[in-house]
């Protein structure tokens, strides 16, 4: 067994501290935005944001499974933020091969517990991928998450852009809502933007409309929809130019 429990704010420097420290402090505001930018882990100073324009899903912690082992890496990198922001935070998982024992799962719940429920945020988010053989696992995880007194906040998945066209085994999942990964499709590439050239439908969960997840470096052939909430991946750290680009291609 492996659970590195590094707490997020001992292993962080004095000045990742008192950036992220501050990111997390700011008041949460009534409303969210139509638009979110993933500030994955490296150094991101989003202070050009306006809480009106935009909202911020930030890299909070990684998690790997692996035989016999739970793996934790809480972010590293400073975030800075300006005040009254919009914040999900985001957790990234992993998992090698298809069951996971109770004393895993036990250790997952944990690590979110400890180092992804930070202050300040509206909500939770988990990134995953998940083969065939590892959809029981994933439900299981949701469904625990979900007990009353685990997160308290609203919970919501990024979806491979595979389970939003035809495969619907996420439809069920309780949660909140789902990001469509319309980048970085692998070999779903080519049939994905097929699907998408037609116009033919993309769903997510049950309860509400599907978010598009779209990265800024690789533009699809067709925009989201005008009500879709819209999360923007950018491969290097965010800056004035880059988010006024992609806010505008994807503005109605």
């Amino acid at each position: 067994m492996l659970l590195k429990k590094t707490n997020l704010f001992s292993r962080l420097s004095a000045p990742i501290l008192c950036a992220l420290s501050l990111a997390l402090e700011a008041g949460v505001p009534a409303s969210s935005p139509r638009v979110w930018v993933w500030a994955w882990d490296r150094p991101e100073d989003l202070r050009f944001l306006k809480p009106e324009e935009a909202g911020v899903a930030f890299f909070v912690l990684g998690i790997q499974v692996g035989p016999g082992t739970v793996a934790v890496r809480p972010r590293t990198a400073p975030l800075r933020l300006p005040e009254g922001m919009h914040r999900i935070a985001v957790v990234r998982l992993e998992a090698s091969g298809a069951g996971v024992p109770e004393r895993r799962m036990t250790e997952i719940l944990a690590a979110i517990r400890t180092y992804a429920l930070v202050p300040g945020i509206e909500g939770l988010q988990i990134d995953f991928d998940a083969s065939l053989s590892q959809r029981p696992f994933y439900r299981q995880l949701i469904d625990r998450l979900l007990k009353p007194g685990e997160i308290q906040v609203p919970l919501t998945i990024t979806a491979l852009a595979s389970w939003c066209m035809g495969d619907p085994w996420i439809r069920d999942l309780p949660v909140s809502g789902a990001v469509g990964m319309f980048f970085q499709m692998g070999r779903d590439t080519p049939e994905a933007l097929a699907w998408l050239r037609k116009h033919r439908p993309v769903t997510g969960v049950r309860p509400g409309a599907l978010a598009w997840g779209l990265a800024t470096d690789q533009p699809l052939p067709v925009a989201p929809p005008p009500e879709a909430r819209v999360f923007l991946f950018h491969p290097r750290s965010w800056t004035p130019d880059a988010f006024s680009s992609a806010l505008r291609r994807v503005t109605p």
